[in-house]
């Protein structure tokens, strides 16, 4: 592994394209939220930008201090990671930890004005905590949840101080759930034991709040990204079940699901060519897994 390569582990680099999807569904639901007499549904797309990067230095951030926290852990219990296998520098680390969250904070506080900020405030809140107490199982689900939910949050708040409390708890809460199953069946990805049976049963469950959101639709991009997201869930659930249970693959088919699952989303609010793009950020996912774990 090159020296790049151990900073591109630390980060989690493999997972980035799904902070993109949720930026995109955060900004749609922004636009849902409009009166109908706002010109037209569109945003600055230099604030979208500003708030991407700043869910990146929340997410990239939030990944390197994880690891800062958890060193002398994983180099106890063996787990493969850079600063735990010597090849970065637990001080190094840490510093640009401190970094991207604070380009985190600053990113949510220009693309959202004070509403941004606090949104920003709470989610680094979150993100602390969970690296803090993540080995307390039901404390860290709830708040990796919590941490993708609030991505939406964030990103409705760079289009209107005043987004759809309706919408964004429908589409947010199926984030969050889904986070959290993803979470807890990762618990088990070095253990070799097989997750409890209700995660396979309560998998499917995330998409429906999304049927809960009113507005215009295209049903064919709804159906059409609503099959692919069940079979990929499908998939997802063969490897639990298979002997042994291939966890550590069915976590990153978790992963890479979100931005499925964010494409669906974007269908159900009608925009049919970012739910394509949301493929396309799910495609790069699972090929940047093959490389760069994004676990």
């Amino acid at each position: 592994m090159t020296r790049l390569q151990d900073w591109l582990q630390l980060l989690r680099v493999s997972n980035a394209p799904t902070c993109v999807t949720n930026v995109l569904v955060g900004c749609a639901i922004g636009i849902a939220s409009l009166g109908p007499d706002h010109p037209g549904p569109w945003i600055d797309p230099g604030a979208v930008l500003i708030v991407l990067a700043g869910v990146f230095g929340f997410y990239f951030g939030g990944m390197a201090l994880n690891d800062v926290i958890d060193a002398k852990h994983d180099k106890k219990t063996g787990a493969p990671r850079p600063i735990a296998l010597g090849r970065i520098a637990r001080g190094k680390a840490g510093v640009l930890a401190l970094l991207l969250l604070g380009v985190g904070i600053i990113g949510c506080s220009l693309a959202g004005g004070i509403h941004g900020l606090v949104a920003g405030l709470v989610l680094l809140t979150c993100i602390v905590l969970y690296d803090l107490l993540h080995r307390a199982a039901w404390p860290a689900i709830l708040l990796m949840g919590c941490c993708r939910g609030l991505v939406y949050v964030i990103a409705a708040f760079a289009v209107t101080p005043a987004p759809d409390a309706g919408l964004l708890i429908a589409f947010g809460l199926g984030l969050g759930f889904h986070t959290m199953l993803v979470t807890s069946i990762a618990r088990k990805e070095w253990s070799g034991s097989r997750p409890a049976a209700w995660h396979s049963l309560l998998l499917p469950l995330a998409p429906c709040g999304a049927l809960l959101a009113v507005g215009a639709v295209e049903p064919w991009a709804v159906i059409l990204f609503g099959v692919i997201l069940a079979l990929w869930l499908g998939r997802m659930n063969r490897l639990l079940l298979e002997s042994p249970p291939r966890v550590v693959n069915a976590v990153l088919a978790g992963l890479s699901g979100i931005a499925l699952l964010d494409a669906f989303y974007l269908a159900m609010l009608g925009w049919a060519v970012l739910a394509f793009l949301a493929l396309a950020c799910f495609a790069l996912t699972s090929l940047a897994h093959r490389s760069i774990s994004g676990t």
